[in-house]
């Protein structure tokens, strides 16, 4: 075997182990400006929103990134940071009627975070955001415009926008710094200007300079770069200590600083909208590298983004695509409905496990009681299936089912099923999927739904651990 040979066979060998080792990590992206040749049976929708905006706009360019993830796994690695001591990926308005009932939590409910003034998100919160087909319209496009590559730009033209569109509270030091960042990373100012207000408001400290209680009087920190904690004072105090730490003394080395970190830290990662920004589902960290956590960032700052675009302009759009999304858009949350009845081991009276208590419920629980062949339940749905409140599932509970379902019975809560990680795994984003956050021996995790069937001969069952991760754990990793 010669040397060529055998460098050939070694490449092979440490990508083929590289490959066995990390799975997980392999995706198979792909961009394409081709809308037509998009299969309406993979990605129900998607064609005809895109093509309806190509029709209204023709010199606008539009691409689609197959991002080869599984829907349901983007959106539990969203959902993560369940506990006292973490603060959740996302979160949503609280004390706002328009984001209240299924828009809060299922699993942190009503807990406070970051300023005070927001919620953990819902899973339904994270589905309707997140699904790109609620946001294909004239008002939400501009989450996905492509933010680099702004080169060779009139100055005048461009301060002269700015001037018209920004608030009064904005003032000529900002402008001036929003071009020059502009012109040194070459990313788009209008954008610049679209984040700063997303981001700020004209009372501040971060903004002001004013600082807070007495320290770090004097610094700015226009994009709240490293403003995070569980309190208003956490926040301010943790993005006026940043800024102090960079030496940002005026609202243009502010403004210069927090570009750099955009442009360097995000845009040059391939997280090149305000989409991808908010939501991490392209980089290598995935659903870790994220700019804020508040839902509506993205959007809001789209919002801004647009004021600034004309109809005859030349815009570039990356819309992502994921596999197993539903056959429609992902509703908008309910504010007039609650997860009250949703529990950690489940819904009382499901005993099927389709997330819902109907006739079938009652169906497979006479069966069971007759001792019809093939109709088991296990220890979880034998809990779940006590509806009257006695310790043996009896035709009493049949009857408690037929009085709710006819609407004479309220049903009792389910009780929160808990255990102990006795083997140190990670967990995974789906049932046998990929494997995301570490738990270790000892960790002690809540159930919220326990698996009816096994996958290759294992149950995967969904928890929330003490750390705030939120996942599927084999049922042989914990007692």
């Amino acid at each position: 075997m010669n040397k060529k040979i055998k460098k050939m066979f070694l490449l092979c060998l440490i990508l083929t182990i590289i490959f066995i080792l990390c799975p997980s990590k392999i995706f198979a992206r792909t961009i394409d400006n081709n809308i037509e040749a998009i299969d309406d049976n993979l990605y129900p929708g998607f064609k005809t929103l895109i093509q309806a905006l190509q029709a209204n706009h023709p010199n606008w360019t539009f691409k689609v990134e197959y991002t080869d993830l599984l829907w349901e796994e983007v959106i539990n690695g969203e959902h993560q940071g369940h506990s006292a001591s973490t603060s959740p990926t996302n979160l949503s308005p609280a004390d706002n009627s328009k984001y209240s009932g299924l828009w809060i939590c299922e699993i942190c409910g009503t807990q406070r975070y970051d300023s005070g003034n927001w919620y953990c998100a819902s899973k339904e919160a994270l589905e309707y955001m997140i699904d790109p087909r609620n946001s294909l319209n004239e008002t939400d496009l501009f989450q996905f415009m492509q933010l680099s590559g702004f080169e060779d730009f009139n100055t005048e033209t461009v301060k002269n926008t700015l001037n018209t569109i920004k608030p009064s509270w904005i003032d000529d030091e900002c402008v001036d710094a929003i071009i020059e960042a502009a012109n040194t990373y070459h990313v788009d100012p209008y954008y610049i200007l679209a984040k700063l207000l997303e981001e700020q408001s004209a009372t501040s400290p971060l903004f002001t300079g004013s600082g807070y209680d007495g320290n770090y009087q004097g610094y700015y920190n226009l994009f709240n770069v490293g403003a995070t904690a569980n309190t208003k004072e956490g926040v301010i105090l943790n993005g006026l200590a940043y800024a102090a730490s960079q030496g940002w003394t005026t609202k243009r080395l502010s403004i210069l600083g927090g570009v750099s970190v955009l442009a360097n830290g995000y845009i040059t990662e391939e997280q090149d909208t305000l989409y991808y920004q908010k939501y991490d589902v392209i980089g290598d960290s995935k659903y870790q590298h994220q700019y804020q956590q508040n839902i509506l960032g993205a959007q809001n700052a789209g919002t801004y983004l647009k004021k600034s675009c004309s109809n005859d302009g030349n815009y570039s759009f990356i819309i992502p695509l994921y596999k197993n999304m539903p056959e429609s858009a992902c509703p908008r949350p309910n504010v007039s409905q609650s997860h009250s009845q949703n529990t950690a081991s489940g819904l009382m009276g499901d005993i099927n496990g389709d997330n819902d208590v109907n006739v079938l419920d009652v169906v497979m629980l006479i069966n069971y009681l007759n001792g019809e062949n093939g109709v088991d339940l296990d220890s979880s749905r034998l809990e779940l299936a006590k509806v009257s409140g006695n310790s043996d599932v009896t035709v009493l509970d049949v009857v408690m089912l037929i009085n709710y379902l006819n609407g004479e019975a309220v049903l009792p809560q389910a009780q929160i099923l808990t255990g102990t990680v006795n083997n140190s795994t990670k967990l995974r984003l789906s049932p046998d999927g990929t494997e995301f956050k570490s738990v270790s021996s000892g960790t002690s995790i809540e159930i919220l739904k326990r698996a009816v069937e096994a996958i290759n001969g294992v149950y995967w069952d969904l928890v929330v651990a003490s750390n705030g991760s939120y996942g599927y754990i084999s049922r042989n990793y914990y007692q």
